[in-house]
């Protein structure tokens, strides 16, 4: 699925139970089953999955699984302002 990412931000730290969190939030604009057009929607990634430093706004394509998890993200367009 092509989605169009338009803001990202990277979470790293230690919860209040002690937990070491480190994951990356992206916001697209992307369709979505019953939305008229498109719609803006935020998913969590691994940054394993793509690194924070290299993802920029701009066309993607992104595989996700069943349950909504993104697997892949691979720029269609050169994007810009990282």
């Amino acid at each position: 699925m092509q989605i169009h990412i338009v803001g990202k931000v990277h979470r790293t730290g230690v919860s209040k139970s002690g937990r070491h969190y480190d994951f990356v939030e992206i916001h697209f604009v992307a369709p979505l089953k019953g939305v008229e057009g498109d719609a803006a929607q935020t998913v969590t990634i691994d940054p394993e999955v793509f690194p924070y430093s290299n993802l920029g706004r701009g066309l993607y394509e992104a595989e996700f699984d069943s349950r909504g998890r993104m697997l892949s993200l691979t720029p269609v367009q050169a994007a810009t302002g990282k």
